[in-house]
């Protein structure tokens, strides 16, 4: 198989050469037939306890380039509870559209069953919580700041810890996030699974902190 291989690799090189390439031309041929890197391995079970489903939408408001604004849906919790509700917050980030208005500058359609608590107005307040029929997953709604990178960081950071945040930074970050175009807006979404809980309270008992969001749940 080794002879074969190499006469073929021997006969492609006499071709070239006397279609006019050059040697370096056909090296350059021969050393681009590589066979590509091994894809990275998967995550194992046991550290994919918790998953975290995640969307990001573009406000309609007057931040700059360097420091958008966005709309956040964020579904997070035990792997099994997300998997469970999956298709719902799926169908909701598909229903997404801004609009002029002041009081409802972001609207979606909710799947049956699903109630919505209305919640603050102003940056980094929770906007509205998302409730499950059952009541057991929320999908939380808020408006922040911040690059993309900044953003998925940080949902990856609450899954594995501040020790492997820096895994993605804004050269690879899409990597890991998704463009989606939905309702003719560009929508990144990122679908994370991890060994910590990024629900996880701080040890006085509050929501757990995070310099982007003093609310917490984002």
């Amino acid at each position: 198989m080794k002879a074969a291989r190499f006469a073929r690799c021997v006969a492609l090189a006499v071709a070239l050469a006397a279609a006019g390439c050059s040697d370096s031309e056909s090296i350059r041929v021969l050393e681009e037939s590589k066979t590509p890197p091994a894809a990275a391995p998967p995550i194992p079970a046991d550290q994919k306890q918790y998953r975290t489903l995640a969307a990001m939408v573009p406000a309609d408001d007057d931040a700059s380039e360097n420091a958008p604004h966005w709309w956040f849906f964020k579904l997070s919790g035990k792997t099994d509870l997300v998997a469970k509700n999956e298709a719902a917050f799926n169908s909701i980030i598909e229903s997404i559209r801004t609009q002029a208005n002041e009081e409802e500058p972001v609207v979606w359609t909710l799947p049956r069953g699903w109630t919505r608590e209305k919640g603050g107005s102003g940056m980094m307040s929770r906007f509205a919580t998302l409730k499950s029929p059952d009541g057991q997953a929320e999908i939380a709604v808020t408006r922040f700041g911040g690059l993309v990178s900044m953003n998925v960081q940080r949902w990856w950071k609450q899954l594995w810890g501040k020790e492997r945040a820096n895994e993605i930074t804004p050269a690879n970050v899409f990597d890991y996030a998704k463009r989606r175009t939905i309702n003719g807006r560009l929508v990144i979404t990122v679908d994370f699974s991890g060994p910590k809980d990024p629900n996880a309270k701080d040890p006085n008992g509050g929501p757990m902190m995070n310099p982007h969001n003093p609310h917490g749940g984002q």
